[in-house]
């Protein structure tokens, strides 16, 4: 099954990936993750892309709508968190506690895989995927990775990225350098 174009990839992390379903379009907010087929397709992005891998989420059957809604709550969370680090703060322990809390509905076992440790969540499909994804914004912060997150410099971009050198301003130089590029280039003519 081919993935829709309106998947980009700009991190190998599945909690950022997720933050980034939503993004500017026209001046309005717009979901990528609204039904359970956007859901699907997201997660073919994420194993085509290997963010995730299947023995992480063999067993997955069809999304409902609550796990759309469950998985979309999740993403507020984090964006709420990334964006407060993205602006200097220190991370919340209520937020930490909250990701914690989403590990518990589904803990982890563990395989090796191409030399790296692999976590594999044990539980149903959608607290699996909810863990997974908690896991993966716990380990950025215990790793010492979200010091280096950033919001995009466009002002009408949602998006946030990893970025450990400090010279990244976009989230995307195809999407939003290019856009920023061009319109400066407008303002001068």
């Amino acid at each position: 099954m081919a993935v829709p174009e309106k998947f980009r990839f700009v991190s190998n992390s599945l909690s950022l990936n997720l933050v980034n379903t939503e993004e500017n379009r026209r001046g309005k907010r717009h979901d990528l993750l609204v039904t359970e087929q956007q859901v699907d397709d997201w997660l073919e992005h994420m194993f085509s892309e290997q963010v995730m891998h299947t023995e992480q989420f063999s067993q997955r059957n069809h999304f409902s709508q609550e796990s759309v809604s469950a998985l979309r709550e999740l993403r507020g969370l984090l964006r709420k968190g990334f964006q407060d680090i993205a602006d200097g703060q220190q991370a919340d322990e209520q937020w930490i506690h909250s990701l914690e809390s989403y590990i518990h509905h589904a803990p982890f076992t563990f395989a090796i895989k191409e030399n790296k440790l692999l976590p594999i969540p044990c539980g149903p499909d959608v607290n699996a995927l909810l863990s997974l994804v908690a896991y993966d914004a716990l380990e950025l912060l215990a790793g010492g990775k979200l010091a280096t997150l950033h919001r995009c410099s466009n002002p009408k971009c949602l998006w946030m990225y990893l970025d450990a050198t400090g010279k990244r301003k976009w989230c995307s130089m195809k999407i939003c350098g290019n856009r920023m590029k061009v319109a400066r280039h407008q303002l001068r003519s």
